[in-house]
Protein backbone atom coordinates (compact mmCIF):
# COMPACT_ATOMS: atom_id res chain seq x y z
CA UNK A 1 0.00 0.00 0.00
CA UNK A 2 1.45 3.26 -0.78
CA UNK A 3 2.61 5.45 2.72
CA UNK A 4 0.86 8.73 2.70
CA UNK A 5 2.58 11.70 2.35
CA UNK A 6 1.59 13.71 5.50
CA UNK A 7 1.10 10.68 7.36
CA UNK A 8 2.70 9.84 10.60
CA UNK A 9 5.87 8.47 9.37
CA UNK A 10 6.63 11.49 7.31
CA UNK A 11 5.95 13.57 10.03
CA UNK A 12 8.11 11.80 12.02
CA UNK A 13 10.76 12.43 9.72
CA UNK A 14 10.37 16.01 9.54
CA UNK A 15 10.13 16.87 12.92
CA UNK A 16 13.07 14.40 14.19
CA UNK A 17 15.13 16.62 11.39
CA UNK A 18 13.95 19.78 13.21
CA UNK A 19 15.80 18.62 16.38
CA UNK A 20 18.28 17.12 15.08
CA UNK A 21 19.43 20.12 12.48
CA UNK A 22 18.54 23.09 15.01
CA UNK A 23 18.67 22.37 18.25
CA UNK A 24 21.05 19.13 18.41
CA UNK A 25 22.64 19.79 21.85
CA UNK A 26 19.69 20.10 23.54
CA UNK A 27 17.45 16.93 21.95
CA UNK A 28 20.78 14.76 22.95
CA UNK A 29 20.55 16.07 26.71
CA UNK A 30 16.75 15.15 26.45
CA UNK A 31 17.45 11.88 25.12
CA UNK A 32 20.14 11.17 27.48
CA UNK A 33 18.03 11.92 30.80
CA UNK A 34 14.85 10.99 29.72
CA UNK A 35 16.58 7.14 28.49
CA UNK A 36 18.57 6.87 32.05
CA UNK A 37 15.31 8.06 33.95
CA UNK A 38 13.28 5.14 31.93
CA UNK A 39 15.84 2.71 32.65
CA UNK A 40 16.55 3.67 36.62
CA UNK A 41 12.50 2.99 36.95
CA UNK A 42 12.18 -0.38 35.81
CA UNK A 43 15.08 -1.27 37.40
CA UNK A 44 13.62 -1.00 40.58
CA UNK A 45 12.47 -4.47 40.32
CA UNK A 46 15.68 -6.02 40.47
CA UNK A 47 16.82 -4.50 43.62
CA UNK A 48 13.43 -5.27 45.46
CA UNK A 49 13.94 -8.90 44.04
CA UNK A 50 17.02 -8.65 45.86
CA UNK A 51 15.80 -7.47 49.37
CA UNK A 52 13.32 -9.83 48.80
CA UNK A 53 15.89 -12.87 48.37
CA UNK A 54 17.63 -12.12 50.99
CA UNK A 55 15.14 -11.59 53.45
CA UNK A 56 13.59 -15.26 52.57
CA UNK A 57 17.28 -16.38 53.18
CA UNK A 58 17.12 -14.85 56.60
CA UNK A 59 13.94 -16.61 57.30
CA UNK A 60 15.46 -19.59 56.76
CA UNK A 61 18.85 -18.97 58.91
CA UNK A 62 20.38 -16.83 56.23
CA UNK A 63 22.82 -13.73 57.08
CA UNK A 64 21.19 -10.57 58.33
CA UNK A 65 23.24 -8.16 56.90
CA UNK A 66 22.37 -8.89 53.34
CA UNK A 67 18.88 -7.93 53.99
CA UNK A 68 20.72 -4.23 55.42
CA UNK A 69 22.90 -4.04 52.46
CA UNK A 70 19.69 -4.97 50.60
CA UNK A 71 17.44 -2.27 52.13
CA UNK A 72 19.93 0.46 52.35
CA UNK A 73 20.70 -0.29 48.16
CA UNK A 74 17.14 -0.39 47.41
CA UNK A 75 16.64 3.46 49.61
CA UNK A 76 19.76 4.83 47.54
CA UNK A 77 18.40 3.60 44.29
CA UNK A 78 14.65 5.45 45.14
CA UNK A 79 16.60 8.54 45.92
CA UNK A 80 18.49 8.51 42.36
CA UNK A 81 15.07 7.76 40.89
CA UNK A 82 13.63 10.71 41.87
CA UNK A 83 17.28 12.88 41.17
CA UNK A 84 16.59 11.45 37.34
CA UNK A 85 13.25 11.90 36.70
CA UNK A 86 13.39 15.82 37.94
CA UNK A 87 16.57 15.97 35.73
CA UNK A 88 14.21 14.25 32.91
CA UNK A 89 11.30 16.92 33.36
CA UNK A 90 13.85 20.24 33.00
CA UNK A 91 15.78 18.09 30.09
CA UNK A 92 11.96 18.28 28.48
CA UNK A 93 10.89 21.39 29.23
CA UNK A 94 13.51 23.09 27.73
CA UNK A 95 13.43 20.86 25.16
CA UNK A 96 10.29 21.89 24.22
CA UNK A 97 10.44 25.39 24.43
CA UNK A 98 13.23 25.32 22.15
CA UNK A 99 11.82 22.55 19.51
CA UNK A 100 8.21 24.77 19.40
CA UNK A 101 10.60 27.92 18.40
CA UNK A 102 12.28 25.96 16.20
CA UNK A 103 9.07 24.52 14.55
CA UNK A 104 7.38 28.08 14.38
CA UNK A 105 10.39 29.50 12.24
CA UNK A 106 10.13 26.88 9.56
CA UNK A 107 6.76 27.12 9.45
CA UNK A 108 7.05 31.24 8.99
CA UNK A 109 10.03 30.53 6.57
CA UNK A 110 7.48 28.38 4.72
CA UNK A 111 4.95 31.11 4.37
CA UNK A 112 7.22 33.44 3.06
CA UNK A 113 8.13 31.14 0.21
CA UNK A 114 4.38 30.17 -1.30
CA UNK A 115 3.10 32.14 -3.85
CA UNK A 116 1.71 34.94 -2.79
CA UNK A 117 -1.82 34.87 -4.67
CA UNK A 118 -2.37 31.53 -2.44
CA UNK A 119 -3.79 34.29 0.28
CA UNK A 120 -6.45 35.01 -2.26
CA UNK A 121 -7.69 31.18 -1.77
CA UNK A 122 -10.17 30.08 0.90
CA UNK A 123 -8.80 26.64 0.83
CA UNK A 124 -5.28 28.08 1.45
CA UNK A 125 -6.66 30.39 4.53
CA UNK A 126 -7.87 26.89 5.88
CA UNK A 127 -4.90 25.46 5.32
CA UNK A 128 -2.97 28.22 7.29
CA UNK A 129 -5.81 28.21 10.40
CA UNK A 130 -4.95 24.27 10.69
CA UNK A 131 -1.41 24.50 10.36
CA UNK A 132 -1.16 26.98 13.01
CA UNK A 133 -3.26 24.43 16.08
CA UNK A 134 -1.19 21.65 13.58
CA UNK A 135 2.39 23.85 15.67
CA UNK A 136 1.11 23.07 18.90
CA UNK A 137 -0.06 19.48 18.12
CA UNK A 138 3.42 18.94 16.28
CA UNK A 139 5.26 19.62 19.18
CA UNK A 140 3.23 17.32 21.60
CA UNK A 141 3.07 14.49 19.03
CA UNK A 142 6.80 14.60 18.62
CA UNK A 143 7.60 14.86 22.55
CA UNK A 144 4.73 12.11 23.45
CA UNK A 145 6.27 9.93 20.38
CA UNK A 146 9.99 10.11 22.11
CA UNK A 147 8.66 9.31 25.20
CA UNK A 148 6.58 6.42 24.08
CA UNK A 149 9.99 5.29 22.30
CA UNK A 150 12.23 5.58 25.15
CA UNK A 151 9.19 4.18 27.45
CA UNK A 152 9.14 0.70 25.15
CA UNK A 153 12.86 0.44 24.51
CA UNK A 154 13.98 1.58 28.21
CA UNK A 155 11.06 0.69 30.48
CA UNK A 156 9.37 -2.33 29.25
CA UNK A 157 12.81 -2.95 27.33
CA UNK A 158 14.37 -3.77 30.76
CA UNK A 159 11.13 -5.27 31.88
CA UNK A 160 10.82 -7.40 29.10
CA UNK A 161 14.45 -8.84 29.67
CA UNK A 162 13.51 -9.86 33.34
CA UNK A 163 10.70 -11.33 32.63
CA UNK A 164 11.87 -13.25 29.91
CA UNK A 165 14.74 -14.70 32.02
CA UNK A 166 12.62 -15.07 34.97
CA UNK A 167 9.61 -16.84 32.57
CA UNK A 168 8.79 -16.35 29.05
CA UNK A 169 4.93 -16.66 29.43
CA UNK A 170 4.29 -13.68 31.63
CA UNK A 171 5.94 -11.83 28.75
CA UNK A 172 3.90 -13.05 26.11
CA UNK A 173 0.75 -12.11 28.52
CA UNK A 174 2.24 -8.90 29.55
CA UNK A 175 2.70 -8.26 25.66
CA UNK A 176 -1.53 -9.16 25.17
CA UNK A 177 -1.97 -6.18 27.10
CA UNK A 178 -0.65 -3.66 24.94
CA UNK A 179 -3.09 -5.30 21.75
CA UNK A 180 -6.22 -3.10 22.96
CA UNK A 181 -4.25 -0.24 23.58
CA UNK A 182 -2.74 -0.03 20.16
CA UNK A 183 -5.85 -0.66 18.46
CA UNK A 184 -7.68 2.04 20.23
CA UNK A 185 -5.37 4.05 19.72
CA UNK A 186 -5.02 4.15 15.51
CA UNK A 187 -8.66 4.39 15.83
CA UNK A 188 -8.91 7.51 17.51
CA UNK A 189 -6.29 8.89 15.54
CA UNK A 190 -8.35 8.45 12.32
CA UNK A 191 -11.71 9.93 14.00
CA UNK A 192 -9.89 12.83 15.48
CA UNK A 193 -8.65 13.60 11.68
CA UNK A 194 -11.67 13.92 10.18
CA UNK A 195 -13.16 16.56 12.83
CA UNK A 196 -9.90 18.48 12.19
CA UNK A 197 -10.86 18.86 8.74
CA UNK A 198 -14.89 19.25 8.97
CA UNK A 199 -13.90 21.76 11.80
CA UNK A 200 -11.26 24.03 10.29
CA UNK A 201 -13.82 26.32 8.40
CA UNK A 202 -15.95 26.96 11.26
CA UNK A 203 -13.48 27.42 13.94
CA UNK A 204 -11.66 29.96 11.53
CA UNK A 205 -15.09 31.63 10.85
CA UNK A 206 -15.52 31.77 14.91
CA UNK A 207 -12.05 33.15 15.20
CA UNK A 208 -13.13 36.18 12.66
CA UNK A 209 -16.38 37.07 14.46
CA UNK A 210 -14.89 36.78 17.62
CA UNK A 211 -12.31 39.41 16.91
CA UNK A 212 -15.02 41.92 15.44
CA UNK A 213 -16.32 41.36 19.32
CA UNK A 214 -12.92 41.82 20.96
CA UNK A 215 -10.32 43.58 18.85
CA UNK A 216 -9.54 47.40 18.79
CA UNK A 217 -9.70 47.26 15.44
CA UNK A 218 -13.35 46.34 15.34
CA UNK A 219 -14.73 47.69 18.53
CA UNK A 220 -15.76 51.06 18.14
CA UNK A 221 -17.95 50.27 14.59
CA UNK A 222 -19.48 47.45 16.54
CA UNK A 223 -20.52 49.37 19.71
CA UNK A 224 -21.65 52.32 16.97
CA UNK A 225 -23.56 49.77 14.96
CA UNK A 226 -25.02 48.05 17.85
CA UNK A 227 -23.86 44.80 16.03
CA UNK A 228 -22.35 43.14 18.75
CA UNK A 229 -25.54 41.20 19.47
CA UNK A 230 -25.13 39.92 15.43
CA UNK A 231 -21.47 39.12 15.58
CA UNK A 232 -22.14 36.79 19.18
CA UNK A 233 -24.89 34.72 17.78
CA UNK A 234 -22.27 34.28 14.10
CA UNK A 235 -19.54 33.43 16.55
CA UNK A 236 -21.45 30.69 18.89
CA UNK A 237 -23.31 29.39 15.73
CA UNK A 238 -19.66 28.52 14.51
CA UNK A 239 -18.02 27.59 17.79
CA UNK A 240 -21.69 25.14 18.44
CA UNK A 241 -20.50 23.26 15.23
CA UNK A 242 -16.97 22.86 16.22
CA UNK A 243 -18.68 21.63 19.78
CA UNK A 244 -20.54 19.30 18.21
CA UNK A 245 -18.03 17.63 15.85
CA UNK A 246 -15.98 17.45 18.72
CA UNK A 247 -18.50 15.74 20.65
CA UNK A 248 -19.68 13.13 18.31
CA UNK A 249 -15.69 12.18 18.12
CA UNK A 250 -15.43 11.83 21.82
CA UNK A 251 -18.65 9.86 22.18
CA UNK A 252 -17.31 7.17 19.32
CA UNK A 253 -13.72 7.20 21.25
CA UNK A 254 -14.75 6.93 24.84
CA UNK A 255 -17.42 3.92 23.77
CA UNK A 256 -14.04 2.47 21.85
CA UNK A 257 -11.98 2.90 25.38
CA UNK A 258 -14.46 1.40 27.54
CA UNK A 259 -15.17 -2.27 24.98
CA UNK A 260 -11.03 -1.86 24.74
CA UNK A 261 -10.19 -1.58 28.59
CA UNK A 262 -11.92 -4.81 29.24
CA UNK A 263 -10.06 -7.06 26.62
CA UNK A 264 -6.88 -5.18 28.37
CA UNK A 265 -8.04 -5.82 31.74
CA UNK A 266 -8.36 -9.73 30.93
CA UNK A 267 -4.69 -9.67 30.23
CA UNK A 268 -3.57 -8.09 33.39
CA UNK A 269 -5.24 -10.23 35.24
CA UNK A 270 -4.15 -13.28 33.10
CA UNK A 271 -0.79 -12.19 34.15
CA UNK A 272 -1.68 -12.38 38.00
CA UNK A 273 -3.09 -15.83 37.43
CA UNK A 274 -0.38 -17.32 35.46
CA UNK A 275 2.40 -15.37 37.85
CA UNK A 276 0.62 -17.75 40.75
CA UNK A 277 0.49 -20.78 38.81
CA UNK A 278 4.48 -20.23 38.17
CA UNK A 279 5.15 -19.69 42.00
CA UNK A 280 3.05 -22.73 42.93
CA UNK A 281 4.64 -25.20 40.31
CA UNK A 282 8.45 -24.24 41.74
CA UNK A 283 9.02 -21.96 38.44
CA UNK A 284 9.42 -18.68 40.21
CA UNK A 285 11.48 -18.24 43.61
CA UNK A 286 9.64 -16.17 46.30
CA UNK A 287 11.70 -13.04 45.65
CA UNK A 288 10.82 -12.65 42.14
CA UNK A 289 6.97 -13.46 42.45
CA UNK A 290 6.94 -10.53 45.61
CA UNK A 291 9.39 -8.21 43.10
CA UNK A 292 6.92 -8.93 40.00
CA UNK A 293 3.74 -8.67 41.85
CA UNK A 294 4.80 -5.40 43.40
CA UNK A 295 5.45 -4.11 40.20
CA UNK A 296 2.89 -5.09 38.29
CA UNK A 297 0.98 -2.13 39.39
CA UNK A 298 3.07 0.23 38.73
CA UNK A 299 3.67 -1.20 35.06
CA UNK A 300 -0.37 -1.38 34.46
CA UNK A 301 -0.28 2.08 35.41
CA UNK A 302 2.85 2.84 32.76
CA UNK A 303 0.63 1.71 30.55
CA UNK A 304 -2.47 2.93 31.14
CA UNK A 305 -0.56 6.97 31.30
CA UNK A 306 1.09 5.83 28.57
CA UNK A 307 -2.07 4.81 26.36
CA UNK A 308 -5.08 6.20 27.95
CA UNK A 309 -3.14 9.43 28.56
CA UNK A 310 -0.67 10.20 26.77
CA UNK A 311 -0.76 8.30 23.45
CA UNK A 312 -4.89 8.90 23.43
CA UNK A 313 -4.05 12.49 23.31
CA UNK A 314 -1.14 12.39 20.99
CA UNK A 315 -3.84 10.77 18.53
CA UNK A 316 -6.09 13.76 19.30
CA UNK A 317 -3.09 15.86 18.09
CA UNK A 318 -1.74 13.53 15.13
CA UNK A 319 -5.00 14.77 12.76
CA UNK A 320 -4.02 18.44 13.85
CA UNK A 321 0.09 18.01 13.72
CA UNK A 322 -0.08 15.91 10.06
CA UNK A 323 -1.75 19.84 9.42
CA UNK A 324 1.58 21.80 10.25
CA UNK A 325 2.85 18.95 7.92
CA UNK A 326 0.93 19.43 4.90
CA UNK A 327 1.34 23.18 5.37
CA UNK A 328 5.13 22.41 4.75
CA UNK A 329 4.48 20.47 1.75
CA UNK A 330 2.35 22.89 0.02
CA UNK A 331 4.21 24.04 -3.85
CA UNK A 332 6.14 27.03 -3.57
CA UNK A 333 7.23 29.72 -5.48
CA UNK A 334 10.34 27.96 -6.70
CA UNK A 335 12.21 30.85 -8.00
CA UNK A 336 15.30 32.81 -6.77
CA UNK A 337 16.36 35.20 -9.25
CA UNK A 338 16.55 38.73 -7.75
CA UNK A 339 14.97 41.94 -8.96
CA UNK A 340 16.68 43.64 -12.32
CA UNK A 341 16.54 47.17 -11.87
CA UNK A 342 13.08 48.02 -13.17
CA UNK A 343 13.20 51.08 -15.62
CA UNK A 344 11.05 49.29 -18.21
CA UNK A 345 8.04 47.75 -17.90
CA UNK A 346 6.26 45.42 -20.73
CA UNK A 347 2.82 43.15 -20.57
CA UNK A 348 2.38 41.50 -23.43
CA UNK A 349 -1.03 39.82 -23.73
CA UNK A 350 -1.50 39.14 -19.91
CA UNK A 351 -4.45 37.84 -18.08
CA UNK A 352 -5.11 37.09 -14.57
CA UNK A 353 -8.06 35.54 -12.43
CA UNK A 354 -7.77 34.87 -8.74
CA UNK A 355 -8.34 31.32 -7.62
CA UNK A 356 -12.14 30.11 -7.38
CA UNK A 357 -12.65 33.20 -9.68
CA UNK A 358 -15.75 32.99 -11.60
CA UNK A 359 -14.09 35.38 -14.66
CA UNK A 360 -10.87 37.17 -15.38
CA UNK A 361 -9.60 40.59 -13.38
CA UNK A 362 -7.47 41.50 -16.54
CA UNK A 363 -7.91 40.55 -20.18
CA UNK A 364 -4.94 40.13 -23.02
CA UNK A 365 -3.68 43.45 -21.56
CA UNK A 366 -0.11 44.80 -23.29
CA UNK A 367 1.39 47.71 -22.49
CA UNK A 368 4.99 48.70 -22.36
CA UNK A 369 6.46 51.73 -19.53
CA UNK A 370 9.09 53.15 -20.75
CA UNK A 371 12.25 54.24 -18.69
CA UNK A 372 11.83 57.56 -16.65
CA UNK A 373 8.41 57.61 -17.90
CA UNK A 374 5.16 58.61 -15.71
CA UNK A 375 2.12 56.41 -16.15
CA UNK A 376 -1.40 56.69 -14.83
CA UNK A 377 -3.33 53.38 -14.54
CA UNK A 378 -7.12 54.34 -13.71
CA UNK A 379 -10.60 53.14 -13.99
CA UNK A 380 -13.57 52.53 -11.42
CA UNK A 381 -12.99 50.24 -8.68
CA UNK A 382 -13.04 46.62 -9.76
CA UNK A 383 -11.72 47.83 -12.63
CA UNK A 384 -8.53 45.58 -12.24
CA UNK A 385 -5.73 48.42 -11.17
CA UNK A 386 -4.34 46.49 -7.81
CA UNK A 387 -4.56 43.31 -9.80
CA UNK A 388 -2.46 45.36 -12.46
CA UNK A 389 0.27 46.49 -9.92
CA UNK A 390 0.97 43.17 -7.74
CA UNK A 391 1.16 41.64 -11.30
CA UNK A 392 3.94 44.68 -12.20
CA UNK A 393 5.70 43.96 -9.04
CA UNK A 394 6.04 40.57 -9.58
CA UNK A 395 3.69 39.43 -6.25
CA UNK A 396 1.61 37.55 -8.56
CA UNK A 397 2.16 35.77 -12.02
CA UNK A 398 0.33 36.21 -15.03
CA UNK A 399 -2.34 33.31 -15.73
CA UNK A 400 -1.80 34.06 -19.48
CA UNK A 401 0.93 35.91 -21.21
CA UNK A 402 4.47 37.63 -19.63
CA UNK A 403 5.10 40.74 -17.97
CA UNK A 404 8.84 41.90 -18.11
CA UNK A 405 10.94 44.08 -15.85
CA UNK A 406 14.13 44.98 -17.95
CA UNK A 407 13.07 42.52 -20.66
CA UNK A 408 13.14 39.63 -17.39
CA UNK A 409 9.97 37.57 -16.92
CA UNK A 410 8.65 37.98 -13.50
CA UNK A 411 7.91 34.48 -13.24
CA UNK A 412 11.47 33.95 -12.69
CA UNK A 413 11.80 36.44 -9.98
CA UNK A 414 11.20 36.15 -6.25
CA UNK A 415 9.54 39.00 -4.24
CA UNK A 416 11.90 37.67 -0.92
CA UNK A 417 15.45 38.73 -3.23
CA UNK A 418 14.58 41.96 -4.22
CA UNK A 419 17.80 43.91 -4.38
CA UNK A 420 15.73 47.06 -3.26
CA UNK A 421 15.72 48.85 -6.96
CA UNK A 422 11.65 48.77 -6.90
CA UNK A 423 9.52 50.19 -4.36
CA UNK A 424 5.53 50.07 -3.69
CA UNK A 425 2.98 52.11 -1.11
CA UNK A 426 -0.64 50.29 -1.48
CA UNK A 427 -3.79 51.47 -0.18
CA UNK A 428 -4.08 48.84 2.44
CA UNK A 429 -0.79 49.58 4.19
CA UNK A 430 0.21 48.55 7.37
CA UNK A 431 0.18 50.10 10.88
CA UNK A 432 2.94 48.61 12.55
CA UNK A 433 3.10 49.01 16.58
CA UNK A 434 6.60 49.95 16.16
CA UNK A 435 8.53 53.11 16.47
CA UNK A 436 8.28 56.09 13.85
CA UNK A 437 11.79 55.08 12.45
CA UNK A 438 10.99 51.54 12.42
CA UNK A 439 8.06 52.08 10.39
CA UNK A 440 10.06 53.84 7.77
CA UNK A 441 12.93 52.02 7.59
CA UNK A 442 11.01 48.64 7.13
CA UNK A 443 11.02 48.88 3.56
CA UNK A 444 14.73 48.70 3.53
CA UNK A 445 15.57 47.01 6.44
CA UNK A 446 18.21 44.59 5.38
CA UNK A 447 20.54 47.39 4.87
CA UNK A 448 22.31 49.82 7.97
CA UNK A 449 19.64 52.71 8.69
CA UNK A 450 20.11 55.79 7.34
CA UNK A 451 18.98 58.38 9.44
CA UNK A 452 19.12 61.27 7.12
CA UNK A 453 17.49 59.39 4.54
CA UNK A 454 14.44 58.68 6.75
CA UNK A 455 14.22 62.45 7.46
CA UNK A 456 14.07 63.48 3.88
CA UNK A 457 11.64 60.66 3.25
CA UNK A 458 9.31 61.95 5.95
CA UNK A 459 9.61 65.27 4.65
CA UNK A 460 8.79 64.14 0.84
CA UNK A 461 5.34 62.48 2.28
CA UNK A 462 4.68 66.02 4.37
CA UNK A 463 4.66 64.28 7.32
CA UNK A 464 6.13 66.90 9.96
CA UNK A 465 8.27 64.15 12.84
CA UNK A 466 9.11 67.66 14.63
CA UNK A 467 5.53 68.20 15.55
CA UNK A 468 3.64 67.27 18.95
CA UNK A 469 2.40 64.43 17.02
CA UNK A 470 5.45 62.76 17.51
CA UNK A 471 6.55 63.52 21.23
CA UNK A 472 9.65 61.16 21.25
CA UNK A 473 10.51 62.41 17.90
CA UNK A 474 11.40 59.50 15.68
CA UNK A 475 11.83 57.39 18.82
CA UNK A 476 7.54 57.72 19.00
CA UNK A 477 6.10 54.78 19.84
CA UNK A 478 2.89 54.41 17.34
CA UNK A 479 0.75 52.24 19.39
CA UNK A 480 -1.33 53.23 22.16
CA UNK A 481 -1.51 49.72 23.34
CA UNK A 482 2.24 49.79 23.64
CA UNK A 483 2.47 52.94 25.66
CA UNK A 484 2.72 54.94 22.61
CA UNK A 485 0.76 57.27 20.61
CA UNK A 486 -1.69 57.03 17.31
CA UNK A 487 -1.83 59.10 13.98
CA UNK A 488 -4.65 60.19 12.56
CA UNK A 489 -5.76 58.21 8.68
CA UNK A 490 -4.12 61.15 6.74
CA UNK A 491 -0.93 60.99 8.86
CA UNK A 492 -0.43 57.31 8.58
CA UNK A 493 -0.82 57.36 4.90
CA UNK A 494 1.63 59.25 4.62
CA UNK A 495 3.67 57.51 6.70
CA UNK A 496 3.40 54.70 4.01
CA UNK A 497 4.14 56.83 0.92
CA UNK A 498 7.46 57.79 3.78
CA UNK A 499 8.34 54.26 3.48
CA UNK A 500 7.67 53.83 0.00
CA UNK A 501 10.51 56.68 -0.76
CA UNK A 502 12.64 55.21 1.81
CA UNK A 503 13.24 52.39 -0.14
CA UNK A 504 15.76 52.97 -2.76
CA UNK A 505 14.51 52.37 -6.23
CA UNK A 506 14.38 53.12 -9.80
CA UNK A 507 10.55 52.04 -10.54
CA UNK A 508 8.05 53.33 -7.28
CA UNK A 509 4.24 52.23 -8.20
CA UNK A 510 1.48 53.93 -5.75
CA UNK A 511 -2.10 52.13 -5.79
CA UNK A 512 -4.26 54.61 -4.27
CA UNK A 513 -1.95 55.30 -1.12
CA UNK A 514 -4.09 58.51 -1.01
CA UNK A 515 -7.52 57.24 -0.17
CA UNK A 516 -7.72 58.76 3.48
CA UNK A 517 -6.82 62.54 1.97
CA UNK A 518 -8.90 64.45 0.39
CA UNK A 519 -9.03 65.28 -3.50
CA UNK A 520 -7.16 68.85 -3.22
CA UNK A 521 -4.50 67.78 -0.61
CA UNK A 522 -4.23 64.79 -2.53
CA UNK A 523 -3.65 66.31 -6.13
CA UNK A 524 -0.82 68.24 -3.84
CA UNK A 525 0.78 65.55 -2.78
CA UNK A 526 1.04 63.96 -6.39
CA UNK A 527 2.41 67.07 -7.30
CA UNK A 528 5.69 66.65 -5.45
CA UNK A 529 6.03 63.20 -5.92
CA UNK A 530 6.28 63.85 -9.80
CA UNK A 531 8.49 66.28 -9.16
CA UNK A 532 10.46 64.06 -6.52
CA UNK A 533 9.87 61.08 -9.80
CA UNK A 534 12.08 62.82 -11.99
CA UNK A 535 14.74 60.73 -13.82
CA UNK A 536 12.78 57.47 -12.43
CA UNK A 537 9.88 55.46 -13.35
CA UNK A 538 6.76 55.78 -11.66
CA UNK A 539 3.56 54.20 -11.80
CA UNK A 540 0.20 56.23 -10.03
CA UNK A 541 -2.55 53.69 -10.04
CA UNK A 542 -6.16 55.76 -8.68
CA UNK A 543 -9.36 56.03 -9.50
CA UNK A 544 -8.97 59.81 -8.48
CA UNK A 545 -8.53 61.39 -12.46
CA UNK A 546 -7.90 65.06 -11.43
CA UNK A 547 -3.82 63.25 -9.42
CA UNK A 548 -3.78 61.35 -13.24
CA UNK A 549 -3.11 64.90 -14.80
CA UNK A 550 0.78 64.79 -13.43
CA UNK A 551 1.17 61.52 -15.99
CA UNK A 552 2.90 61.32 -19.07
CA UNK A 553 0.52 59.20 -20.39
CA UNK A 554 -2.78 57.91 -18.69
CA UNK A 555 -4.42 54.04 -19.10
CA UNK A 556 -8.16 53.84 -18.66
CA UNK A 557 -8.62 50.15 -17.32
CA UNK A 558 -12.64 49.10 -17.87
CA UNK A 559 -13.38 45.55 -16.27
CA UNK A 560 -10.07 44.54 -16.53
CA UNK A 561 -9.34 45.64 -20.46
CA UNK A 562 -7.23 48.78 -21.71
CA UNK A 563 -10.60 51.04 -22.74
CA UNK A 564 -8.07 53.94 -23.82
CA UNK A 565 -4.34 55.36 -23.61
CA UNK A 566 -3.16 58.96 -23.99
CA UNK A 567 -2.63 62.22 -22.23
CA UNK A 568 -4.83 63.87 -20.06
CA UNK A 569 -5.87 66.68 -23.27
CA UNK A 570 -6.36 64.00 -25.65
CA UNK A 571 -8.60 61.61 -23.34
CA UNK A 572 -10.54 64.48 -22.71
CA UNK A 573 -10.77 65.33 -26.83
CA UNK A 574 -11.90 61.82 -27.59
CA UNK A 575 -15.22 62.24 -25.00
CA UNK A 576 -14.89 58.32 -23.77
CA UNK A 577 -14.84 56.93 -20.76
CA UNK A 578 -12.09 59.26 -19.10
CA UNK A 579 -13.76 61.97 -20.43
CA UNK A 580 -16.77 60.73 -18.60
CA UNK A 581 -15.41 59.94 -15.67
CA UNK A 582 -13.43 63.09 -15.11
CA UNK A 583 -16.56 65.59 -15.38
CA UNK A 584 -18.35 63.04 -12.83
CA UNK A 585 -15.01 64.35 -10.51
CA UNK A 586 -14.72 67.79 -11.87
CA UNK A 587 -16.86 69.22 -8.67
CA UNK A 588 -14.10 67.55 -6.61
CA UNK A 589 -11.18 70.38 -8.01
CA UNK A 590 -13.12 73.27 -8.41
Amino acid sequence: MRRKKNGYIALMKTLTGIACKQIPTVTAAMLLCSGIAAIAQSAGVWFKQQLFDSAEALVQGGFAGKVYLAGIALGIFLILQMVLSALSALAENKFQYRFEQAAGSLMNEKAARIDPVCYEDNRFLDHIEKAGRGLQGAVFVFQISVYTFLTFACYFGFMGIYLLRIQPGLLIMLLISFLPYIFGSVLRYQVRKKVEYQAAPYRRKGDFYGRCITDREYAKETRLLGAYGYFFRKFEENIRMVRELDWKATKKNELLEICLRFISMAGYIGTIVMLFYYLMNGSVGVGAFAAIASSLDGMSDKLDNLFRTRIKQMMTNLGMAENYLEFLNLPERDVGREFPEGKTVEFSHVSFNYPEAAGESLSDISLSIKENETVAIVGSNGAGKSTFARLLLGIYRPTEGTVLLDGIDTKELNPRFSSGRVSAVFQKFQRYKMSLQENVILSDSGKPVDENAVEQSLVKADLDWQSGSFPDGMNTMLSREFGGTDLSGGQWQRLAIARGFYRRHNLIVLDEPTAAIDPLEETAVYKKFAELSKNKTAVIITHRLGSARIADRIVVLDHGRIAEIGKHEELMEKKGLYHEMYMAQAKWYA
